[in-house]
């Protein structure tokens, strides 16, 4: 099996690759795959064009470094390649290409520059839209061809810009030029040049990695020299043994994914899964750790949200969930990171409730339940505190019962404060169950 291997999918067909080079084609990584191919391949070199990115979690920049680490040489172009080489220059990874010099120079700074929308592997990942860097790339070239006029090109790029990734497309920005202002003689000769010349700078940059990674000696490329020390964290280890237990499984919990999302609640469940993949993704940018201590309090959270008695019945639970000590590590690192964030950003959270309540169509009933309980604080309801947080630690079971943590979380600072918005609570829910 070759040392060198190369991820791509939309950007470059793997029968294309080929003529370029004989690493060994993969399909577009994913979070793991990066790992995978350095410890269980024997990767030598990596080259990455593509990677998936809305379906399953995307490649981690911390794969990327440990590859570098390990002296595997890692070279990125055209797509995620260029952006995570954009972002990892300074560690060692080599970008290749046009798209990756316009991210590391600044001229480019949006994701969707580069993204695709594209069809299943059975389809070879057959592009379906266009990367705006390539429409971007066309109207440059037509503007200095003379085609078009450089204000057609600035109205037409920002029409496309504006538009989902997903629709991007040439017949699209084409049928959108009338009604831009682009008069019929610019539009024919746009038509005729894209037609002519097919401008394609990610397909350009991908093959420009392919000869790069055998300029540099291929099979014989010398190895990288890292100049940092790689730190395995816990959430390093808890990746390793997430994608460990995935890969066995990957059919199946493919079908259970699907499901939660398709059944009864899937929206919520989407939500949650996003908050997840952003909080993760946030802590391994900031190198966010979380200690034991973290990890007990989240037990504890998911104990108390769930109704369940003792640690023997949590014990009992992970298990009915499939959770090994990995896995239930791993999920409660995901929880205790949550919790984290959420008490960091506790007045941003507050403030997009009321954007969250508006999304629902809830405001409105939330606004008349609110001020049906009046204005007064908790000492003036005639509820005494301890009845106000015996029903607090009962009822409201997703803050927990440690009450500054609880204050942190809702951006409060005082407990006055807290238990004025339970007696709300609570006076709300009485009147709801009246007759």
């Amino acid at each position: 099996m070759s040392g060198l291997v190369v991820f791509l999918g939309p950007t470059l067909t793997s029968g294309e690759a080929s003529l370029h080079t004989t690493a060994n084609l993969l399909p577009p990584a994913r979070l793991g795959d990066v790992y995978d191919a350095v410890t269980r391949q024997g990767a030598r070199a990596i080259g990455l064009v593509d990677g998936l990115f809305n379906s399953v979690p995307a490649v981690w920049h911390k794969e990327l470094l440990f590859a570098l680490s390990r002296g595997v040489r890692v070279f990125g172009a055209a797509s995620m390649g260029a952006l995570r080489a954009a972002e990892l220059h300074p560690f060692g990874m080599e970008g290749v290409g046009a798209v990756f010099e316009a991210f590391a120079r600044g001229e480019l700074t949006d994701d969707d520059e580069v993204a695709v929308a594209h069809g299943a592997a059975e389809s070879g990942f057959r592009p379906l839209s266009e990367a705006l860097v390539n429409l971007r790339h066309g109207l440059d070239m037509a503007e200095k061809a003379g085609s078009i006029s450089a204000a057609t090109a600035g109205r037409l790029l920002a029409h496309a810009k504006a538009t989902f990734y997903a629709d991007r497309s040439w017949p699209a920005l084409f049928r959108a030029a009338p009604g831009l202002g682009v008069d019929e003689d610019e539009l024919v000769g746009l038509r005729a040049l894209i037609g002519r010349v097919r401008p394609n700078r990610k397909r350009d940059d991908a093959i420009a990695l392919l000869r790069a990674m055998t300029e540099a000696g291929g099979e014989a490329m010398p190895p990288h020299v890292a100049k940092f020390e790689f730190e395995a964290t816990s959430f390093w280890e808890a990746m390793i043994a997430t994608t460990a237990r995935s890969e066995a499984s990957a059919p199946r919990d493919e079908a259970l994914a699907l499901h939660g999302l398709l059944s009864p609640g899937g929206e919520e469940r989407g939500r949650g899964a996003l908050l997840l993949a952003l909080a993760l993704q946030e802590a391994e940018r900031r190198g966010i750790e979380v200690d034991g201590a973290g990890m007990s309090a989240a037990a504890e959270r998911i104990r108390r949200a769930l109704g369940l008695r003792d640690k023997l019945a949590m014990g009992t639970w992970l298990k009915e969930q499939g959770l090994d000590l990995a896995g239930s590590q791993a999920l409660l690192r995901a929880e205790a990171i949550v919790d984290a964030l959420g008490r960091e950003q506790a007045l941003a959270v507050r403030s997009l409730v009321i954007l969250e309540l508006q999304r629902r169509g809830e405001l409105g009933r939330a606004r008349e339940q609110l001020a049906a309980t009046g204005e007064v604080g908790w000492s003036e309801s005639g509820l005494p505190r301890e009845a106000l947080l015996q029903w607090y630690e009962r009822e409201v079971r997703w803050l927990g019962a440690d009450l500054p943590a609880a204050l942190r979380s809702l951006g409060l600072t005082t407990l006055d404060q807290l238990l004025t918005a339970v007696a709300r609570v609570k006076a709300t829910l009485a009147g709801s169950r009246a007759p």
